[in-house]
């Protein structure tokens, strides 16, 4: 029942949320994805009904060659040329696929170091909360003025490099920023790292928000928490 009432009252990300991400060429991959299953799953639909339809059994139809009759094998009836296509020609989507994929999951999975990223955030997840400290003595400028802790609150400039090293102090969690489109998973005795590029987003009073998405015990829909991009002045 609670993750029921969680559900009603708490706001939960669309998927759409995450199409931009950390590259807007990772963005259209989704899309292009997605248009392709929706067009691929509506011909195999299709194709589905018009068999049912026009191939269902009538009366006075002869008895097919391949019908069962008890204690004799079933006479094979097939169609090489049918075969080869539903064979190759999802084989030439997947690959094109894979081939478009390359360029922004490499631009995604290439994380700058702590020394280039103009902000490194240490992030420690735990039941239920984010912890955010900044590293590499990096001083918050004065425009920071939005987050009064560093518990489920983080204040970020605006158009900078922020690399996130993540972790967990207990169970299993996963770091979710869908208006910014990274998720990245927090493990116990792991350190993993993801990034983002603040320029993808505006800079507002509004907060973005970020979501557990790894299922971590009785408040994980709760485990919510805030990130500022400020406008910073750099004089």
């Amino acid at each position: 029942m609670s993750l029921i009432s969680d559900l009603i009252y708490f706001e939960n990300p669309a998927i759409w949320d995450s199409f931009g991400g950390t590259s807007s060429g990772l963005g259209g991959l989704t899309w292009q994805m997605f248009i392709w299953s929706v067009v691929v799953g509506v011909l195999v639909i299709v194709w589905l009904i018009y068999n049912l339809i026009y191939f269902r059994h009538k009366e006075g139809d002869p008895e097919p060659k391949d019908a069962l009759k008890a204690g004799v094998f079933p006479h094979e009836r097939g169609d090489v040329k049918i075969e080869l296509t539903w064979t190759i020609a999802p084989l030439i989507l997947v690959a094109w696929l894979t081939f478009l994929s390359l360029a922004p999951l490499d631009y995604m999975w290439d994380i700058p170091d702590n020394e280039d990223a103009d902000v490194t955030v240490e992030v420690t997840a735990g039941s239920w909360y984010w912890g955010f400290e900044y590293a590499n003595g990096y001083v918050k400028p004065e425009e920071f003025t939005k987050c009064s802790s560093n518990i489920n609150c983080l204040e970020v400039p605006a158009n900078s490099i922020i690399r996130f090293n993540i972790t967990a102090q207990d169970v299993l969690h996963a770091f979710y920023l869908p208006d910014m489109g990274i998720k990245q998973d927090a493990v116990p005795g792991l350190d993993t790292a993801t990034w983002v590029d603040t320029g993808i987003v505006s800079a507002r009073d509004e907060p973005y928000r970020i979501y557990c998405t790894e299922y971590c015990g009785n408040s994980h829909s709760m485990m919510l928490a805030e990130i500022y991009v400020t406008e910073v002045n750099d004089a």
